[in-house]
């Protein structure tokens, strides 16, 4: 993600919010921003025709402590190489060292770090590009290589909850410090097109080994991003059926469809009402859910009901909830997969909000393609739940 409102420009260009001139036009004009905003996960415009449209991001993008939206961007101050997250400092140098209240995480890196631009610090093959709260690591590679890292935390004895595509130190039960998520396995051009791998072997009560490798012949780079956490907008996780014991509720990536590594991945996903509350009480005119891309391809995905509550800590393919009535199915831009989400959003007949138990998230026709697409856990490319209301 370049940036809050460069990805608002986009959504705005690409995908017009209904049929109307006035709404197809919304790009063209200066944005009329609604400063009695004091919601961290969003933005909302004033529009032409005397409504608003909200734009909830996944995880928050206005800072904890100083309530400004977040510059993704690396900076230079008094030669160092920094940025601000959600609620973080990031310093970069021999190694990306995050800090905020609860702690610290630092990952060693081979070498210090050189300024590239306010996007990009390049670290021998490593490039890191910031996140909303974090650093994504693009990690250059020869087949059957891995790249390590150790990784050290200020305070011990933190719980893991780890599998092969998500490693997080966890502060309580259900809430981690820190989290390491795989991106996937990219070619030449970026695009993922492989799943990438997480192992770890814990040193010491405040030191651990990190290895992320990947499987693929055509891969070039091994991409990964490390954040430390804030609450999401969507509880959500995946299930797929050659993993049929595994959750992934901290992942922030999906492989849609059918794939060597998954088998069939579906995506679970709950909106957490109590971040929207600003809207409860508002007449709904549209609800669109936009799911960024990361791989090519046009793939439908389909979106349904459940029947019943799911918990996002304890799914798998072996108990996941039966789905229920067709939502809607996506249309894609050259960023996002897009879903209409207006009736699982609202009533209907008055347009205001009713709560459900969630979606699923699959491909539309079955076949041996997939979708990769980011999960409401991505720091890097988070989902967006753009809301016009009355």
């Amino acid at each position: 993600m370049q940036s809050i409102w460069n990805e608002i420009h986009k959504l705005r260009s690409e995908t017009p919010l209904n049929g109307s001139k006035a709404q197809k036009n919304r790009s063209e004009r200066t944005f009329a921003i609604d400063y009695h905003n004091s919601n961290r996960y969003r933005l909302v415009l004033q529009e032409i025709d005397g409504s608003k449209t909200a734009y909830y991001f996944s995880t928050p993008i206005y800072n904890r402590d100083t309530r400004k939206l977040i510059d993704v961007s690396f900076r230079l101050t008094n030669g160092n190489i920094c940025t601000t997250g959600s609620n973080s400092q990031i310093t970069l140098a021999d190694s990306v060292l995050m800090t905020n209240v609860e702690g610290s995480c630092s990952i060693e890196l081979p070498q210090n770090c050189d300024f590239v631009s306010s996007k990009e610090v390049r670290c021998g093959n490593i490039v890191l590009i910031p996140t909303v709260n974090g650093v994504v690591f693009k990690c250059a590679i020869k087949k059957n290589e891995k790249n390590c890292f150790i990784v050290n935390v200020a305070e011990p004895f933190l719980n893991i909850r780890a599998n092969d595509r998500c490693f997080a130190l966890m502060r309580e039960r259900f809430k981690p410090f820190v989290v390491f998520s795989c991106i996937g396995a990219a070619d030449k051009t970026g695009d993922i097109i492989d799943p990438a791998k997480i192992e770890y072997q814990k040193l010491s009560d405040n030191k651990f080994w990190l290895e992320f490798s990947s499987t693929s012949p055509m891969a070039e780079y091994i991409i990964f991003e490390a954040n430390l956490y804030e609450n999401k907008l969507f509880q959500d996780t995946t299930v797929e059926s050659k993993n049929p014991t595994m959750n992934n509720t901290f992942g922030s990536v999906a492989f849609l469809g059918n794939s060597l590594a998954y088998g069939e991945q579906w995506l679970y996903s709950r909106l957490d009402y109590s971040k929207i509350s600003e809207i409860m009480d508002k007449r709904i005119r549209k609800a669109v859910l936009h799911i960024p891309k990361l791989s090519k391809g046009q793939t439908q995905l389909s979106a349904t009901n459940v029947k019943a509550r799911f918990c996002s800590f304890g799914s798998n393919w072996n108990n996941k909830i039966a789905s229920g009535e067709p939502i809607s199915d996506s249309s894609a831009s050259a960023s996002y997969q897009s879903l209409d989400i207006t009736n699982l959003l609202a009533e209907p007949r008055t347009g205001t909000i009713t709560q459900s138990e969630g979606m699923i998230l699959r491909t539309r026709d079955k076949s041996n393609e997939f979708s990769v697409i980011t999960t409401g856990d991505s720091y890097y490319c988070p989902q967006i739940l753009e809301v016009n209301f009355r």
